[in-house]
């Protein structure tokens, strides 16, 4: 049996009980072809936006950097068997292979309507309305629908980078035209360079243009060193916007250097007022591992929180979040 036909089966006939083991229900009623049962990880909100997710998404990035489409389709069907249904990616990620090869094994599963699918738009050097229209045109076909349910304005790098997305005529009031056109359900803004730039990013917010999520890098050391947690964290709480945390172990850094475990990072991000971790997987195995997490460990307390970065203060270093410029 071809590994498509078999997830098939199986996520129709098995499915995952809700409860910490995740075991599969072999009494479950047969599901109709095509169609994932329930997810077996724990949920929250995604801000105000009325939607309930569960707390683990796999990343696009390393979905992309896959050896072939084969490993992709792997990558992607065990995370839908583990009870992931956030799928981020991005058209600039890999030059919209990562795009492609997500979009082919959604469309070959047949389980589109039972994710919830995000991309982003990239053009740094101009942000213009339609540079992101050509983006979105291009990232609709990769992905084989005709909507996305979140599409957000990617890697805003400074407040003058935002300045110009968010002007007249911008990427943003774009992103946010297909939000009432009803080809996104759900519009953000990412970035993981500089808390300066969410915050200008949320300023425009308080003038009137409302996206509902942000995304930005969440994980232990970020707390010591232009963190977004302490900056960004409550003003988005405050106003309601749903919270994506990426880059959850600083791009693998923290893990490399041996200053926090997997799971150290995890159970911190999620003991944070954090709604999905989306998390750059590269293989089934992790992917098992990190669902595993997310259904069985307990997220942080602030005691343990506290000891944690405690312990790791003397490792913070910039050099540990590539990514930031002061």
């Amino acid at each position: 049996m071809r590994r498509r036909d078999f997830l098939r089966v199986s996520l129709a006939g098995a499915g995952l009980a809700a409860c910490a083991t995740g075991a599969a229900r072999r009494d479950e009623a047969p599901r109709a072809p095509g169609r994932l049962p329930p997810s077996s990880l724990p949920q929250r909100p995604l801000g105000h936006t009325g939607v309930t997710l569960p707390i683990l998404g796999l990343g696009g990035f390393h979905l992309g950097g896959c050896a072939d489409e084969a490993a992709a389709r792997a990558l992607l069907e065990t995370a839908l068997q583990e009870g992931v249904r956030f799928l981020d990616n991005a058209e600039s990620y890999q030059d919209g292979r990562a795009e492609s090869w997500m979009g082919a094994g959604l469309a070959a599963l047949g389980v589109r309507d039972e994710v919830f699918l995000m991309t982003k738009t990239f053009k740094p050097d101009g942000r213009s309305g339609e540079s992101a229209r050509r983006d979105l045109d291009g990232s609709l076909a990769r992905l084989r629908t005709d909507r996305l349910d979140l599409w957000q304005l990617h890697s805003i790098q400074s407040p003058e980078d935002v300045d110009r997305a968010c002007a007249p005529g911008g990427a943003l009031e774009y992103i946010l035209s297909q939000k009432a056109a009803g080809v996104v359900r759900f519009t953000g803004v990412t970035g993981h360079v500089n808390p300066a730039a969410h915050l200008r990013a949320l300023s425009w917010w308080d003038r009137g243009l409302r996206f509902d999520v942000m995304q930005m890098p969440i994980n232990p050391i970020d707390a010591h060193q232009l963190s977004f947690q302490r900056q960004v964290l409550p003003e988005c709480r405050a106003r309601g916007i749903g919270v994506l945390a990426m880059k959850t172990s600083a791009s693998g850094a923290l893990l490399k250097e041996g200053v926090s475990t997997i799971d150290e990072n995890l159970r911190y991000v999620w003991g944070l007022a954090v709604d999905v971790a989306v998390v750059g997987m590269e293989s089934p195995e992790q992917v098992r591992a990190n669902a595993s997490t997310a259904r069985q460990a307990r997220p942080m307390d602030e005691t343990e929180r506290e000891a944690l970065l405690q312990r790791i203060a003397p490792r913070s270093d910039l050099a540990l979040e590539w990514y930031k410029k002061a």
